[in-house]
């Protein structure tokens, strides 16, 4: 395959901008426009490649870099610009304090392992709730209280007392209230207290009870004067898939009478296009009712002469011990 050239000619200028590496091609589709799409596009890339190579380059290491100019085609954001987010509590104060904040280092001198670690988080250093003794102060109330336990009692304090603040600077910039106090949601899982149930939530719940055994209730006795299961639930209703052709008429005309009803615009065309194959099938009908009559009809016969013969062949049977037993007379 012989190589393309990489001079490219355009009728139309395009609009280039090399800070976006942006290229749009401002030339008409003529004909059909998959057709030659893939060779537009290498002549498209190939001037913006042209462009590009037009621009101040500079060398380093083994590579070769162009540094792109300001971008002059505004393209939309996907996203609305960020708010501006309310300052917390803390933030408020040291702004009219005038404290800076300092910026601490990531890696702080581990003294027991003469290691640098992370000033924070896992594996940090000089972790002092990883002591296997705990020194007891002087001044201690009590001596014999575990003071492993009062270290890890005071650490969920101070982690529930940060997520307070934190819920209620989110509050504050959300313009909210934080709810202090025991919860007022419902419980995942819990339910309604006993005490606040009503006698149809009780009833409800002794039922589902009921069916939840292997028999789904089957076999459940009742209590003294326990009223019938409450079912709640709708059962759905199906039609039949194989329904007689006068009754499906039957349904098509109701529909028609219901839209009719609403006074809604329907097309005779397809009114009778809906119709017609119904007429058609009772027509057909109506030629092989005599047909159907009669093997209706001789079905009830073979069944009238099958009892017949059954009848006659115990009447026989019947007869001939009669007769033996006069002739043994």
């Amino acid at each position: 395959m012989a190589d393309k050239s990489t001079e490219v000619e355009k009728a139309i200028d395009p609009i280039i901008d090399l800070g976006n590496l942006l290229f749009i091609d401002r030339e008409p589709l003529q004909g059909d426009a998959e057709e030659g799409l893939e060779e537009r596009a290498r002549k498209n890339t190939q001037l913006l490649f042209n462009n590009i190579w037009q621009l101040e380059q500079k060398r380093v290491e083994e590579a070769i870099i162009v540094t792109l100019p300001a971008a002059t085609y505004r393209l939309p954001r996907e996203k609305k610009l960020p708010e501006k987010k309310e300052p917390t509590k803390w933030e408020k104060y040291a702004k009219e304090k005038g404290i800076e904040k300092r910026k601490k280092d990531k890696k702080v001198f581990d003294e027991a392992t003469k290691e640098w670690k992370p000033t924070y988080g896992y594996r940090r250093g000089n972790d002092n709730t990883k002591d296997w003794l705990i020194e007891i102060p002087d001044n201690a109330e009590d001596p014999n209280k575990d003071f492993f336990a009062e270290r890890r009692e005071k650490k969920k304090e101070r982690v529930a007392k940060n997520e307070m603040q934190r819920m209620k600077n989110l509050a504050r910039q959300m313009k909210t209230t934080v709810k202090t106090g025991p919860s007022t949601d419902k419980m995942i899982g819990v339910g309604i207290d006993a005490k606040d149930k009503s006698k149809q939530d009780v009833r409800f719940a002794v039922d589902r009870a009921k069916l939840a055994t292997a028999s789904a209730g089957k076999f459940q006795e009742g209590l003294k004067g326990e009223k019938a299961n409450i079912k709640t639930g709708k059962k759905r209703k199906f039609e039949s898939n194989e329904a007689p052709v006068s009754a499906e008429k039957e349904r098509a005309l109701q529909i028609l009478q219901r839209m009719k009803s609403k006074k809604a615009k329907i097309v005779e065309e397809k009114a009778s296009a809906v119709a017609g194959p119904l007429r058609e099938k009772k027509e057909k009908q109506e030629k092989k009712g005599a047909k159907e009559a009669t093997r209706q009809k001789s079905q009830i016969h073979r069944q009238q002469w099958f009892k017949n013969k059954v009848d006659s062949k115990k009447k026989g049977t019947g007869g001939a011990k009669k007769k033996g037993a006069n002739k043994r007379k």
